[in-house]
């Protein structure tokens, strides 16, 4: 009986020596994108990696897109091979969501965390492990905002006497037990390559007290990176703001969080074409930004590759190489030996 137990023990610390994580850079800052040039967010093409690596001549070590839950909670199998393929890691932001739209109601995290939709996420956690790649993944991004059906004001906002912890804001309480019982799931059902990631948005909306990044906060056993979205204008009418005064209030609030996370700008941009707006400036100014000593925790930078049209009919020109002028600045930022596009894994 001793023997078994030694045994158990044994298989038990090789699993978890096993699991496959992306670690920061030794050096320097990882070189990331969310791209959908030639591919919809749900369906990367192969020519993406490659497009947007010789758009701006630098490596890129992961590509973001999302894996909405429209047609049904399926692994994006397809997608996750091209991107690993063309020589990058795939970043997945799982969205519970199957419209877009802040208001649906098909997903709502209650049932996440009561196991109702159990079976389908242990066969899409399955299906990623048959493929033996490593993937990052972000569940049910920017829960601060005020935009997606998971977020805290839609759940319950700071009231604490509908759902669990009677001294805890139930909005993301509930958000905060729903990635854990992802996790948790995906854990036992043998997914060794994933990294977990905390995505939140840099700026909270509504500012209140509930609605503090630390209250969504899942723990330091169940997230391995940290990371914000940080936007400059995108649309005619917003007032400027500079990308520090963005990104700098989020980034103090994550790394109060943990002293060890390594912390991303996994998403940032703005739009072009705006009045007294400059975007080759801002791009500038954000990846010069970045570097300094100040935010020596951020270990990743992701530009948010894509224009589209608004329901007014404006433009948001996010894309990099919306103008000769972004694209030039953009390319002169990156080109510096600080951002790297060689990864580092656990194992």
């Amino acid at each position: 009986m001793k023997y078994i137990f030694i045994i158990i023990l044994i298989i038990q610390s090789f699993k978890i020596f096993s699991d496959v994580k992306l670690l920061p850079p030794e050096t320097g800052i990882y070189h990331t994108v969310f791209s959908v040039k030639y591919s919809t967010p749900d369906n990367i093409s192969k020519q993406e990696v490659p497009y947007f690596v010789n758009l701006v001549n630098k490596k890129i070590v992961w590509m973001n897109f999302s894996n909405d839950w429209f047609n049904g909670i399926k692994f994006p199998e397809q997608s996750v091979k091209n991107i690993y393929n063309a020589g990058a890691l795939p970043s997945i932001r799982i969205m519970p969501w199957s419209t877009y739209s802040k208001f649906d109601t098909k997903y709502p995290l209650r049932k996440i965390i009561n196991g109702s939709y159990d079976k389908e996420l242990i066969q899409w956690a399955k299906d990623l492990e048959k493929t033996g790649i490593p993937v990052l993944i972000d569940f049910a991004a920017e829960p601060n905002g005020n935009w997606f059906p998971w977020c805290g004001e839609l759940n319950g906002k700071g009231k604490t006497d509908n759902y669990g912890d009677k001294s805890y804001p139930d909005g993301p309480e509930l958000w905060r037990d729903a990635y854990r019982h992802v996790i948790n799931l995906f854990k036992k059902s043998g997914a060794t390559k994933v990294t977990w990631v905390f995505h939140v948005n840099a700026v909270g909306a509504a500012d209140e007290e509930w609605n503090k990044i630390k209250y969504y906060y899942p723990g330091d056993d169940y997230i391995d990176w940290l990371g914000l979205s940080a936007y400059g204008p995108q649309r005619w009418g917003e007032k400027y703001i500079h990308f520090l005064d963005v990104m700098k209030p989020g980034y103090y609030d994550l790394a109060a969080l943990s002293d060890t996370k390594p912390i991303a700008v996994l998403e940032f941009g703005v739009s072009d074409y705006l009045p007294e707006i400059s975007k080759p400036n801002w791009i500038q100014d954000a990846l010069y930004s970045v570097q300094t000593s100040e935010f020596y925790r951020i270990k990743a930078v992701g530009w948010w590759n894509s224009t589209w049209w608004n329901t007014d009919g404006t433009i948001s020109a996010i894309q990099i190489d919306s103008s000769p002028e972004s694209l030039r600045f953009y390319k002169e930022a990156i080109a510096q030996p600080v951002f790297v596009g060689e990864y580092r894994l656990s194992n």
